[in-house]
Protein backbone atom coordinates (compact mmCIF):
# COMPACT_ATOMS: atom_id res chain seq x y z
CA UNK A 1 0.00 0.00 0.00
CA UNK A 2 2.93 2.33 0.46
CA UNK A 3 3.61 2.23 -3.30
CA UNK A 4 0.08 3.44 -4.13
CA UNK A 5 0.29 6.36 -1.73
CA UNK A 6 3.60 7.59 -3.14
CA UNK A 7 2.28 7.86 -6.71
CA UNK A 8 0.47 11.19 -7.22
CA UNK A 9 -2.62 10.24 -9.20
CA UNK A 10 -3.90 13.78 -9.70
CA UNK A 11 -1.56 16.75 -9.73
CA UNK A 12 -3.15 19.96 -10.99
CA UNK A 13 -0.45 22.44 -9.94
CA UNK A 14 1.16 22.71 -13.38
CA UNK A 15 -2.24 23.00 -15.06
CA UNK A 16 -3.40 25.70 -12.66
CA UNK A 17 -0.20 27.72 -13.11
CA UNK A 18 -0.41 27.41 -16.90
CA UNK A 19 -4.06 28.45 -16.91
CA UNK A 20 -3.39 31.52 -14.74
CA UNK A 21 -0.45 32.57 -16.91
CA UNK A 22 -2.47 32.16 -20.12
CA UNK A 23 -5.38 34.17 -18.70
CA UNK A 24 -3.02 36.99 -17.69
CA UNK A 25 -1.41 37.00 -21.15
CA UNK A 26 -4.83 37.06 -22.85
CA UNK A 27 -5.96 40.03 -20.74
CA UNK A 28 -2.70 41.85 -21.51
CA UNK A 29 -3.21 41.30 -25.25
CA UNK A 30 -6.83 42.49 -25.08
CA UNK A 31 -5.88 45.62 -23.11
CA UNK A 32 -3.05 46.33 -25.54
CA UNK A 33 -5.39 46.08 -28.52
CA UNK A 34 -7.95 48.37 -26.87
CA UNK A 35 -5.29 50.98 -26.12
CA UNK A 36 -3.93 50.70 -29.68
CA UNK A 37 -7.39 51.29 -31.17
CA UNK A 38 -8.00 54.27 -28.88
CA UNK A 39 -4.65 55.83 -29.79
CA UNK A 40 -5.18 55.30 -33.51
CA UNK A 41 -8.58 57.02 -33.29
CA UNK A 42 -6.95 59.97 -31.51
CA UNK A 43 -4.37 60.21 -34.29
CA UNK A 44 -7.12 60.32 -36.93
CA UNK A 45 -8.90 63.12 -35.08
CA UNK A 46 -5.71 65.16 -34.80
CA UNK A 47 -5.43 65.67 -38.54
CA UNK A 48 -6.23 69.29 -39.41
CA UNK A 49 -7.48 70.15 -42.85
CA UNK A 50 -5.47 73.19 -43.80
CA UNK A 51 -6.41 75.07 -46.95
CA UNK A 52 -3.96 74.70 -49.78
CA UNK A 53 -3.42 76.76 -52.91
CA UNK A 54 -5.27 74.38 -55.24
CA UNK A 55 -8.30 73.63 -53.03
CA UNK A 56 -10.71 75.71 -55.15
CA UNK A 57 -9.43 75.70 -58.73
CA UNK A 58 -12.84 76.73 -60.13
CA UNK A 59 -12.57 80.18 -58.43
CA UNK A 60 -9.37 81.00 -60.31
CA UNK A 61 -9.73 83.91 -62.62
Amino acid sequence: MNILNSIPLVDFTDGVVTTIISIVICFAIIIGLILYVKNSKKRKNMVHNKKKKNDNPEKRG
